[in-house]
């Protein structure tokens, strides 16, 4: 009986791997074809499914419908279940669809969601599209979680837009030094500047004020001609 049960999910795993494959080649940029009635019935059905012992095979369905799934998994991200709504984003990265982007930015910006919900929605939304990210990411950054600033130093990292600059400054004048430090850090990743005797977590909030204030009019006088140093390992 057992072996029976696990063959279908592990059919469903196998063809959920195989559509993802197909999803990065192909690149899904858009769910243009909706689903019909009938699907978008069976899909409703599948969201209590993504939590508990048949959640393996839910995502593989869910692969399966592909982009015309998203408006569903949109809105599974109100399900009181935090699980299923982990799963729903989870399943957004794998279908690699862009439509989902909106309402993962929301998803992350949304203070009323716990932070481990936030951070997942960012991320992915981060790895789907990483230039509709910033209005997200300016408004993580103003969070009283130092976890959620944390994240939005850290997922930054493949964000290459002049703004992602003045927020990672910003937050160098932080009233936590490792979040400060963290920002140094990205700041360093990004510009290639070091300056000595700047030591964020061995530091007041008044220097690091000031060492914000010396970013900043470094900032002023680089902007205009700014490139982002290229990746380094």
């Amino acid at each position: 009986m057992a072996q029976h049960l696990r063959a279908p999910r592990l059919f469903s795993l196998t063809l959920a791997a195989l559509l993802v494959s197909l999803g990065v080649i192909c690149g899904h940029t858009s769910s243009a074809v909706e689903l019909p009635e009938a699907e978008t019935r069976r899909a409703e059905a599948l969201v209590p499914l993504l939590e508990g012992s048949q959640a393996f095979w839910a995502i593989g369905e869910f692969v399966h419908l592909g982009p015309p799934a998203i408006p569903v998994l949109v809105k599974a991200l109100n399900n009181p279940s935090r699980r299923v709504r982990i799963n729903a984003i989870e399943v957004m990265y794998l279908i690699k669809d862009k439509s989902a982007i909106q309402s993962l930015n929301a998803l992350a910006a949304n203070p009323e969601e716990i932070p481990a919900m936030r951070e997942k929605a960012l991320r992915v939304a981060i790895r789907l599209d990483p230039t509709s990210a910033m209005p997200a990411l300016q408004t993580m950054a103003h969070d009283p979680d130092e976890a959620i600033r944390h994240t939005v130093i850290s997922e930054s990292r493949a964000v290459r837009d002049k703004a992602v600059i003045d927020l990672l400054i910003a937050l160098l004048a932080d009233d936590i030094p490792s979040v400060a430090d963290g920002a140094l850090q990205r700041l360093y990743g990004f510009t290639g500047r070091l300056v000595e005797r700047q030591d964020f977590l061995q530091s007041t909030k008044a220097q690091r004020r000031a060492w914000s204030e010396d970013w900043v009019q470094w900032w002023d006088e680089h902007r205009d001609t700014f490139d982002f140093v290229p990746h380094r390992p």
